[in-house]
């Protein structure tokens, strides 16, 4: 009988299982294949634009000694080989030789290498060395047509403790080699250091990058990385409050088989459109899912204390979209009447707020009525409605009011 411990297969489990904590197990693919049946990569991510290709590699245990500390021979052939390998996977992707990538959430789903215009690189090494500057070890990396990151395996996974949903993690990882590398030169095994700098300095960083790519600064930068500092220092004060919108995420699987979701017009979605809603709201960072956790929180005990349907809203000019939050004390069976209800004050908080993008997120009122989520998701040009816009007045009020304290819009 072998008891062998298979560390590389165990490896590419633990960053799979890391990477999904991060982006949720929708948009993670377990060894893609290409045409022929060879494997691309270990690990891809595919959220939004971005497709993030992982190559994991691990040490044997009997190498993982004190005496092998100082030798860099493993992570030197190691590292080589999975460059290549990352070089191998870009090249077949940008050639459209992965016609499909599957998991188990969304089963197979067509690659399109266009819809994902932004690739990265990202090597895990799970390996005992001395810290060691990854393009000096390995000059070729140098070569590979997209941005590369390596990390060892420790490094890798209390990012993503820090960055748990993508666009925290996206944007650390698309400022990596953009302005923190050539700033700081960082060392494989000391990305505390990096990250610290990250947190302490990210408006700088983020103006770094700007000018470097010719990209207009993002609004709300300053509001974004005040917050995140205070998420990662410890000294947010109801950071379960997020973990709300983590679990409506998760819970947009679970769909009652009696509630039909509809698009604007009436029509039933398909499950693609499932994965629009998974999308956006896996789109909003830690510290907003915080903050609209909070916001939540407020209707759902509203709604409980009365007995009546309670909402609120956000808008944010400057990304085009508004989100609808209702509790009702609409029993389970009434559930369509809920969803109904939903749509209705989704399509009036687009039409005031005049946005392109519109969310209504419905649940029970009150803490002790179980849990279900609805969800809608309107993408369309705002309904110029003069009665619809009045309605929209009357039920959410003030346009200006502020989901971040500091923030001149929400």
């Amino acid at each position: 009988m072998n008891f062998k411990i298979n560390v590389g297969a165990q490896t590419e489990d633990e960053v799979q299982a890391a990477v999904e904590s991060a982006f949720s197990p929708d948009f993670v693919f377990r060894s893609p294949r290409r045409e022929g049946g060879k494997e691309v990569t270990d690990v891809l991510v595919l959220f939004d634009d971005v497709a993030l290709i992982i190559q994991a590699k691990a040490q044997a245990l009997e190498l993982r000694s004190e005496a092998s500390h100082g030798n860099t021979d493993w992570a030197a052939k190691n590292l080589k080989k999975a460059g290549q390998q990352v070089n191998g996977a870009i090249r077949a992707l940008r050639a459209g030789r992965m016609p499909f990538v599957e998991n188990s959430r969304r089963g197979r789903v067509p690659f399109r290498v266009h819809d994902y215009p932004h690739l990265y690189g990202l090597i895990v090494l799970e390996h005992e060395s001395d810290p060691y500057d990854p393009m000096k070890l390995v000059p070729s990396l140098r070569e590979i047509q997209a941005p590369v990151t390596v990390l060892s395996f420790r490094d890798f996974w209390n990012l993503n403790e820090f960055l748990d949903t993508p666009n925290d993690l996206i944007n650390y990882l698309e400022h990596r080699p953009e302005v923190l590398v050539p700033t700081l030169h960082p060392k494989v095994h000391e990305e505390a250091q990096v990250f610290g700098y990250f947190i302490e300095r990210l408006e700088d960083v983020m103006e770094v990058q700007a000018r470097f790519t010719g990209r207009a600064l993002p609004d709300g930068v300053n509001t974004y990385a005040r917050e995140l500092r205070r998420v990662v220092n410890g000294e947010h004060p109801n950071k379960q409050a997020g973990l709300v919108i983590d679990h409506i995420i998760d819970k947009i699987h679970d769909a009652d088989p009696d509630v039909t979701f509809t698009d604007a017009a009436g029509e039933p979605v398909g499950q693609e459109a499932y994965f629009r809603l998974v999308t956006e709201l896996s789109m909003i960072p830690r510290s907003r899912r915080i903050a609209l956790g909070e916001r939540y929180q407020t209707v759902v005990d509203r709604a409980g204390a009365s007995n009546e349907n309670s909402h609120d809203a956000t808008h944010s000019p400057s990304r085009g979209d508004c989100i609808v939050l209702l509790a009702s004390p609409f029993e389970r069976s009434e559930r369509l009447k809920r969803t109904k209800h939903l749509m209705n004050l989704t399509k009036a908080a687009q039409s005031y707020f005049g946005v392109s993008r519109a969310i209504g997120i419905a649940t029970e009122a009150g803490h002790d009525h179980g849990c279900s989520y609805d969800v809608v998701l309107l993408e369309s040009e705002p309904v110029d409605d003069r009665e619809l816009k009045e309605l929209g007045r009357r039920l959410f009020g003030d346009v200006t009011q502020r989901l971040f304290a500091a923030e001149t819009s929400t």
